[in-house]
This record gives structure tokens, sequence and C-alpha cells, in this order.
């Protein structure tokens, strides 16, 4: 079987609570050698919320993608530890939890912005050095320990709890288009559909509730909108994936997204915001054109892109065009599981999302 296909719920433990991070230590008596896995900028806010970090844990501080060249190299100064501790946004939970697994150890993840639900998923999304999407590696374990902290999160930038929202929003987008494409025995399971029924619950608290939690993060006040919306962000997310497996992971938004990454103007803007950019191609190449009328209102509130202007791709649109389609309609790419489509009928659906756009803000 493949590891795609095994029903994980999420993490072994969760706690979300406030002021959880600053009881970390006692959570971690199981464990004698410690070692965290964190970026410099997400180091920062961590030390400075938390009371004090007891110096016998490692630091590991890593400033790049999660590549593999990255994993490889941190594992040599992590030997000797029996827990790693992930601290930081998506791109370092990926590097801690591939470093686990590489190492067959327990991983503990803490978000620091509620930007992916990487903090209660078991993979990684493996990049290269420089930015472009490689593969998605299945690891054998689920975290031991998902932290999640308003208190803490709520002084994130507000960027990338925008970019959270739109990474799970498209989980409903995604997870429709596969099952409904794939009318097999396995489509129609009850975990399957468990998978689609939280999907669409994900997405209508995401509609009700995250643009007051922006507001919220704005003014830094933890609120039930906050919270709602930062653990479907976080955790009900990677339980999309978890109970539907690959019916509930992606498919053509993250396709778009992929060929997105090999554009180099797009680097600067977060995941989740070029996730949600796909939601609207992918619902442009399925002529749903209704449902990016009824999105749009709610991605302008967001400042979520809608065109490739809004993308930084300002020159040679042309090229680019053909660039990310022909990189979202691989073979090897999550776009097939929704159907069978070209690289011209993805060009067609971003050019319809140009017309649709520009007419909507003139």
């Amino acid at each position: 079987m493949q590891p795609e296909d095994i029903v994980r719920s999420g993490p072994n433990q969760y706690i979300c609570k406030e002021g959880i991070l600053k009881e970390l230590d006692s959570l971690l008596s199981p464990f004698q050698t410690p070692t965290i896995i964190t970026g410099y900028k997400s180091f920062q806010a961590f030390s400075q919320y938390v009371d004090s970090i007891p110096t016998h844990w490692k630091i590991i501080q890593h400033g790049g993608y999660s590549s593999q060249q990255a994993v490889d190299q941190i594992i040599p100064s992590c030997t000797a530890t029996d827990v790693i501790i992930g601290i930081g946004g998506g791109i370092i939970l990926d590097t801690a939890k591939a470093v686990a697994d590489t190492l067959n150890i327990e991983v503990i993840l803490i978000p620091t912005v509620a930007g992916t639900c990487a903090a209660s998923t078991p993979l990684s999304v493996i990049y290269s050095p420089e930015g472009a999407f490689e593969r998605v590696a299945y690891h054998h374990r689920s975290s031991y320990l998902t932290l999640v902290d308003p208190a803490f999160l709520i002084h994130a930038p507000i960027d990338y709890l925008k970019s959270g929202i739109g990474d799970t929003l498209t989980k409903w987008y995604e997870a429709e288009a596969i099952i409904r494409n794939a009318n097999d025995e396995r489509s129609h399971s009850l975990f399957v559909q468990a998978a689609l029924s939280q999907s669409i619950f994900i997405r209508d608290i995401l509609l009700k509730e995250s643009i007051e939690a922006v507001q919220n993060s704005a003014s830094g006040l933890v609120t039930p909108s906050f919270t709602k919306t930062v653990e479907a962000v976080i955790t009900l997310a990677g339980t999309v994936g978890g109970f539907g497996g690959r019916y509930g992971r992606m498919s053509g938004s993250h396709a778009i997204h992929n060929g997105l990454s090999f554009i180099e103007e797009t680097h600067t803007i977060l995941h989740g915001q070029k996730v949600a950019y796909g939601i609207l191609v992918q619902l442009a190449i399925e002529n749903r054109i209704d449902e990016i009328e009824a999105l749009l209102p709610f991605y302008q509130q967001l400042g979520f892109p809608t065109n490739l202007a809004d993308l930084n791709i300002v020159d040679n649109q042309t090229d680019a065009l053909q660039k990310i389609a022909t990189h979202a309609v691989n073979p090897k790419e999550s776009l097939q599981l929704m159907g069978s489509y070209g690289a011209d009928e993805v060009i067609a659906a971003m050019n319809v999302l140009e017309s649709l756009t520009s007419i909507k803000q003139i």
C-alpha cells in the first residue's frame, strides 16, 4: 500500500491553549536530548515569548528551503538527539519532519505562523535549494505532539495568516475535484467522505470567520474568530488529507502553485497566496465561472492575487503562462487527479481569469 493511502488523522497529541508554549519544558519530560530546528526570525519570536530555554537543548537555525540538501546537511548535527522540535513556518516544520523521519525519532511541531497545515501532517514538501517544487515526501509517523498557542500566534505577521487562509480554503476545491473525477470504490469509503465533509466545514469556517480573524490579528486581540481560523488552518486542514489520503490532498490549485514556483518573480509571494490564485485557475479550467465570481469579493477583502500582475508577473506574460502550464500538466503533477488536461487548456483558463478580473477591477 502506498503511504498516501494510509489513514492518519493527525498529530498523536495536540494542544491548543493560550500560553501552552511556556509549558514546553514540562511536556518534554520523556526526552533527554532535544534538538530544535528553527528559522532565524521564528526563533527570535519564540525565545522572546517563552520564559527561558534549557541550556542543554541544541539549536539549529536554518534559513533556506525544505530541500533534501538541507536535510542531509542538518542530520550529522542530530545523531545524539532523541526528539526533534520544529519551531517555525511550513518550510521549517517540513525540514524538521524530514530530519526526524530520516533519524527515525519523534518530532514535536510548534508553528510560529498560521500559514499552513504542516504542523499536523506526516509529510514534507521538498523543494530544490532555489525554491522550485520537487516532490512530496511521506513519513512513517505523525508528530508526537503539536502545540498551537493563539496568544503567541496573534503577534505573527498578518500576511502569513492570509496565506494560511488561502492554502486551507483550497482543501474543499481540490478534494471535491479529485473525488468527483475518481468515482472508484475507494473514493466512496467512509473516511474519504469524512475528509470531504471536513473540507466543506473548513471552507465555511473560513468564509465566515477569517476576515474578522485578520482584523483581530491586526489589533493583537485573540478572539473566537481568530482561534477558529488558526485551528482550521493549522489543524483541521491536515485531517482532510489524513482521512482522505490521496483523495484529500493536492490537485488543481497546487499544480498551478507548483508551476508558479518555476517563475522567479513569484518567489517573494507566500505559498498560500499562490495556491489561492490556483483555486481560481482550477475553477476556470472546469468552466465554473459563477464560483469564481462568488469568491472574488472575499479575495479582494483579503488581498489575494487574482491575476498575473498580482503575482508580480508583468513582463513576458506569454512565456510565463507557457512555463506555468507546462509544469502544471506534467504527468507526475496533481492536476491529473482532477481529469486529463493539456497545457493549452491551462493557458486558456488563466487567460479567462485575466479577462474576468480586469473587468471586475474597472
